[in-house]
Parts: structure tokens; sequence; C-alpha cells
């Protein structure tokens, strides 16, 4: 039997498996962070991970417009924001802008708690792009590591059989 890949499976691969472990990996921390920073009024570091929440999102978005997945092993030498589709970038750089302000001038209650349900929202968006069944497991809670295991372990031969980069860095599955 001749195996030929789809270019549409290929992507739709890539998007799930890779844009999951970046949502996971990346976005919910950032997520955690910015949420503790918010009410502590730590507004660099609010700012700081919103930059980084803001680049995961959108890398995560791109995969379902085309983009390749980044390879975790060397950096891959691909621009992983090629195909991010326009919106994503406008309603995070928003997202961004506002942090900006906050880190010089502290907001008001209200509007730091408007913010923070915005960027909730929008990085719910974003994974609900990946078209899961489930919300994604939060991998920093205590069933979080396991969820994230079983979605790994599914998409793992598949993803690999596509040719696409290991989901997860050498250096995490390495035995001791």
């Amino acid at each position: 039997m001749t195996v030929r890949t789809n270019d549409s499976l290929h992507r739709q691969v890539a998007q799930v498996s890779h844009g999951a472990l970046l949502i996971m990996v990346g976005a919910q921390s950032a997520l955690e962070d910015i949420e503790g920073g918010v009410p502590a009024g730590q507004w660099h570091l609010v700012l700081a991970q919103t930059r980084y929440l803001v680049m995961v999102c959108c890398q995560a978005g791109g995969l379902r417009s085309g983009a390749e997945p980044y390879v975790a092993e060397d950096g891959g030498a691909i621009d992983p924001y090629t195909h991010v589709p326009a919106a994503d970038w406008e309603s995070g750089h928003r997202l961004i802008s506002e942090a900006r302000e906050f880190a010089a001038a502290a907001p008001s209650e209200e509007r730091a708690g408007d913010w923070l349900r915005r960027v909730r929202s929008w990085v719910s968006e974003i994974e609900a792009t990946l078209g899961l069944a489930d919300p994604l497991p939060q991998l920093r809670s205590p069933e979080g590591m396991f969820g994230a295991l079983r979605l790994v372990r599914g998409w793992h031969a598949l993803a690999d059989q596509l040719g696409l980069p290991p989901l997860l860095p050498t250096e995490w599955t390495k035995p001791l």
C-alpha cells in the first residue's frame, strides 16, 4: 500500500497537533501570569506576557492558514508568522497596546477587568479554531499533563507519518 499525503490533511494535522501544544505550553502559562499580574498591578509583567501570548496565539492561528509548524529542535528556517490572518494580528496588537498603556499608567480596576476578559476571550477564539470537541486540558493543573500526554500520543504517529516536526522537543522525551 502506498500512502500519499494530502496537503489539506497535512495542514489540518499540523494545525491541530502543533497548535494545541503551542496553546497548552505557551499561551496557557502566559495567560496565567497575566491573570496573576493584573490584580497585583504588575503591569510590566502583564505587558511582557501579553506580547508573548500574542506571538504564541498568532503562531497557532497561522497554522490554519498554511504556516509551517515551528521546529523546536533547531528553530527551523521558516517564518512561523507568515500566514497569520490579519484579524489575529490586529486584535492581538490592540491587546498589547492597551497593556503598554497600563504599564505607563495603571488602569482603573474596571478597565483592567474588561481588558482581561477580552484577552481570555481572544485566546478562547484562537483555541476554537483548532476544532476540537473539548477544551484543551490546563497543563498546569493536576490532571493537565495526563491530558496533554493523551493528545500527543494520539497525534504522534500521524504527525510523524506526514513528515511534520516532532510535537515535543527531544529533551522532553529522552529517558533519564
